[in-house]
């Protein structure tokens, strides 16, 4: 379920930041996403920390539309064949409705009144957010996307497009996905950021794992953009980037917890390997 403390504040400024160079659906017009006092935006380098619960969210301006949905995407994945990456799905929620009066939000780079989105009837949300949390593995900093869509013409088998999709987060195609789903040119904002795993890089055979892929996936990079080129250093904006989805396949098991297995599954290979 939606946090209702979550934020994205869509701007027509050029200093605020819009979806990676090579992502799809693109956009241009610039999102902040805001994690309490942490202004998320232009690609910036976020603790690991600041990032564990999900944003708060809402537009400069008030958008046209009744219903909304905010989808992260981890768009640096590791495989087993670097420089070779997958994508994971952090978040995918629907049901978003608007606030009427713009409210300010007081971040660390200043404040910004905002019309806020919120899951005001509470829906379950298709995938509930996971915090970034990237490995000591190729690469070790990972771009984390956002996109706002608007869903108020969705109709009951589109939306089942996003849910059924959802239910496999690794290996998430944006692109495919939304069009599916008759809704990708129904982007309405994006932003991006970047959380880093200081290293070193653990040993390709501590870290081995089935389901990481191996590099054969034929999947296009159309729906995730480009990725950065696997490095041992922190992340600096602006390095060379190469992409190639490989696919995984997201098994639901029986934990402590959730003896039914009917939650999102992380038994077999944990995301944390992963995201």
């Amino acid at each position: 379920m939606l946090c209702k403390s979550l934020i994205i504040l869509a701007g027509a400024s050029a200093t605020l930041a819009s979806t990676p160079k090579g992502f799809e659906p693109g956009t241009t017009s610039a999102l902040i996403v805001s994690f309490g006092d942490v202004a998320a935006e232009d690609g910036n380098v976020l603790e690991k920390a600041a990032t564990q619960t999900a944003p708060t969210i809402g537009t400069q301006s008030k958008v046209e539309g009744t219903s909304f949905a905010v989808l992260m995407i981890d768009l640096d994945i590791p495989t087993d064949s670097p420089p070779q990456t997958s994508t994971l799905l952090h978040w995918l929620q629907t049901g978003l409705t608007q606030s009427t009066a713009a409210t300010p939000i007081n971040t660390s780079e200043g404040s910004t009144d905002a019309f806020i989105f919120e899951n005001s009837q509470g829906q379950a949300a298709f995938a509930e957010y996971i915090g970034p949390s990237p490995p000591a593995r190729i690469p070790l900093s990972h771009r984390y996307t956002q996109i706002l869509v608007d869903t108020s013409s969705a109709t009951e088998a589109n939306l089942d497009v996003l849910k059924n999709a959802a239910a496999n987060r690794r290996g998430f195609d944006a692109l495919s996905i939304l069009t599916q789903a008759g809704l990708a040119d129904k982007v309405l904002a994006g932003n991006f950021f970047n959380v880093t795993n200081p290293g070193p890089v653990a040993s390709s055979t501590s870290k081995k794992n089935s389901t990481t892929g191996n590099g054969s996936g034929s999947a296009g990079s159309t729906g995730t953009g480009s990725v950065i080129s696997p490095t041992q250093t922190p992340f600096v904006p602006g390095a060379a980037m190469t992409h190639k989805i490989i696919p995984f396949k997201l098994h639901k098991q029986p934990t402590r917890g959730d003896p039914d297995g009917s939650k999102d599954a992380r038994s077999l290979d944990p995301l944390e390997d992963f995201m």
